[in-house]
């Protein structure tokens, strides 16, 4: 009886990630706190404030929302100072958002389809299609389908983060 043994050698392959500019971590905010963007001394461009996060409160023609997720509000309150653009800073980055877990897993965007007929009417936000003007204050809600393991909320752009109370 003759014996044979098969030897395979595997291969290891090393790539190398190609060098990117690495983008800084959001910058934190409790509901309520302000965040600001295009600022030169006191004065800027834009002031984006998270007051909080509650049920909805309307009637909502649309689908439940996907599994391992709840209908939510988020209020928000922006002021456009007088040299806000619309073209540096568009609605959608702000009105947009993503989610994190606990775990440190994003999610991708959280906002529902286009019914947003969760909040009242007259205080619907978050098509991020606003056409916000500058030296004006702008309030109210954007319908979001936040997951259920959710601790933050992160505007479209990734600059900013509120934790979820």
């Amino acid at each position: 009886m003759t014996s044979t043994s098969a030897t395979t050698t595997a291969t290891t392959r090393t790539t190398t990630a190609p060098t990117t500019t690495t983008r800084p971590q959001p910058i934190a905010f409790r509901q309520g706190e302000t965040a600001t963007a295009g600022c030169a001394g006191t004065k800027c461009d834009l002031s984006f404030t998270l007051t909080k996060i509650t049920d909805c409160t309307g009637e909502y023609a649309g689908s439940p929302p996907p599994e391992g997720s709840v209908r939510k509000l988020l209020w928000v309150e922006v002021e456009t100072g007088s040299r806000f653009s619309t073209t540096d800073l568009p609605s959608g980055a702000f009105t947009q958002f993503t989610a994190i877990n606990a775990r440190g897993f994003t999610s991708g965007r959280i906002n529902p389809s286009s019914y947003w007929t969760c909040a009242p009417e007259g205080s619907r936000m978050g098509a991020g299609d606003e056409n916000w003007l500058p030296g004006k204050k702008y309030g109210g809600a954007i319908e979001v389908y936040l997951p259920l393991d959710a601790v933050k909320v992160v505007n479209a752009q990734g600059f900013w983060e509120w934790q979820v109370d």
